[in-house]
């Protein structure tokens, strides 16, 4: 399917905890329908993935305490994402089992406590460039993770899929705006759709929730930094974001239903579009890295979350129930606003916050967003929606460059953005040029990983 229509008419009402699609899942948790949920991601410490007991005893006291913390507080809804390592992909049945594990407990809870809880198993994409994205064993490892999470429980099934990081991490360390968007438009957006048609197809029971661009957005957005320490501009970083919500959007097409994975800023982005809830993350992704989207992106989240906090010990107790307590909290707010009918209100506080921090913070305001989806939707391949949802972002930042305050350097830069993309040639020429190119500046490129 293709989406050629957005689902919402106006920004006003690309509110958080309130999806067109909402959804039913796990134990009696709803996400969509006037709440948001919280939702935690953790990684244990290296060298736990060493051993299976090793491994599985430590996300069982993980779980355990993230469901005591929540049961101590006194909330009464929480989901988990589990982001498996390699060896959890590569032993199959060290993923499954742990997944098993913490269903368990979440049940336990669920019976004992009364807590709604859903968890996500989202597969780590171990697939090698050189080795093929196609049909190598590693492709067969990440689909029977998928197979066996399904069969052990799962309730949401997620992927950070690396498809086109070969070609954008060696274009985006030169500026170059070809390999950027070739890595965007062409390579990630058709990798995504050969993944989740093959997700999608397993998927039995479990939902597929969707896929994020942190190999390629979330990438640029670390490179980009703050204010002072800028490794890369930021408005080529707003470009990326914009752009690739395009190969995000591309598992939706394919049968993905959300929520959508938190560590994906474009959600907003896909949710103007789709109608179906997202997870979410900003101000407590700051243990894993810094950005200037802190308060905006939870404008229209469904799920607060995260980025991944290492399992460590805390004065409180473990790292990830602390993280879990903050998440509570603000979403104790969210929802406080909604029962007081001041959620429009809270809103409003939260983008206007930081809407013109940075452009990479400006897009992902609702009413910019639904702008960019609007660009997307009126193409129909994803080479040119790419380019629509870079033009519209270039258009965004230009009209608010009073606001922004955005360095000369960086006003310079977003002329060279505007002129590449004003002419850019057509597809298939764009192609077959970028075809030959990168098969000889990229090693690992290789063109058959993207039937090309």
């Amino acid at each position: 399917m293709r989406f050629t229509e957005l689902a919402y008419d106006t920004p006003k009402d690309l509110l958080f905890g309130f999806a067109k699609h909402p959804l039913n899942y796990g134990f009696d948790l709803s996400v969509g329908r006037g709440k948001v949920i919280p939702e935690v991601k953790y990684l244990l410490k290296p060298g736990f993935e060493k051993e299976k007991d090793l491994l599985l005893e430590e996300y069982k006291k993980t779980t355990m305490a993230i469901m005591e913390r929540i049961v101590n507080l006194g909330f009464k809804e929480v989901q988990l994402d589990t982001e498996f390592v390699e060896p959890m992909v590569r032993n199959v049945e060290w993923g499954s089992s742990v997944v098993r594990e913490q269903k368990e407990i979440l049940h336990k809870y669920y019976l004992e406590h009364g807590v709604k809880s859903a968890l996500r198993a989202t597969v780590a994409d171990i697939r090698r460039f050189e080795r093929g994205l196609r049909k190598d064993d590693y492709v067969q490892m990440i689909l029977e993770s998928f197979e066996y999470s399904v069969d052990e429980g799962a309730d949401l099934l997620s992927i950070e899929s690396r498809g086109g990081q070969e070609v954008f991490s060696y274009s985006i360390m030169r500026n170059d705006l070809s390999g950027i968007l070739f890595s965007i438009a062409i390579l990630a957006s058709r990798d995504v759709r050969f993944l989740w048609r093959e997700i999608v197809s397993l998927s039995k029971d479990a939902i597929p929730a969707g896929d994020t661009a942190c190999a390629l957005a979330n990438s640029a957005m670390v490179l980009a930094d703050g204010l002072i320490n800028r490794r890369i501009p930021h408005v080529l970083s707003t470009v990326v974001r914009a752009m690739s919500a395009v190969r995000t959007l591309a598992c939706y097409e394919e049968g993905a239903r959300g929520p959508g994975k938190d560590c994906a800023y474009e959600n907003v982005i896909i949710k103007a579009i789709t109608g179906y809830p997202v997870s979410m993350e900003g101000k407590t992704s700051a243990p894993a890295h810094s950005s200037l989207v802190g308060n905006i992106s939870a404008a229209a989240c469904d799920l607060w979350s995260n980025e991944s906090i290492t399992v460590d010990d805390f004065f409180s107790g473990k790292s990830v129930a602390a993280m879990l307590e903050i998440l509570c909290y603000d979403v104790s707010i969210m929802n406080t606003s909604i029962t007081l009918n001041l959620n429009s209100e809270f809103q409003r506080v939260l983008i206007e916050s930081d809407k013109y921090r940075d452009p990479q913070a400006l897009i992902l305001s609702p009413d910019n967003a639904l702008r960019i989806a609007g660009a997307i939707v009126s193409e129909k391949t994803d080479y040119n929606r790419a380019v629509a949802a870079a033009n519209e972002a270039v258009k965004i930042i230009e009209e608010n460059l009073d606001k922004l305050k955005c360095p000369e350097a960086e006003i310079r830069y977003l002329s060279l953005i505007k002129k590449f993309f004003e002419n850019i040639p057509e597809e298939e020429r764009f192609i077959d040029e970028a075809v030959k190119k990168y098969s000889e500046k990229v090693q690992s490129f290789k063109p058959s990983n993207y039937e090309l």
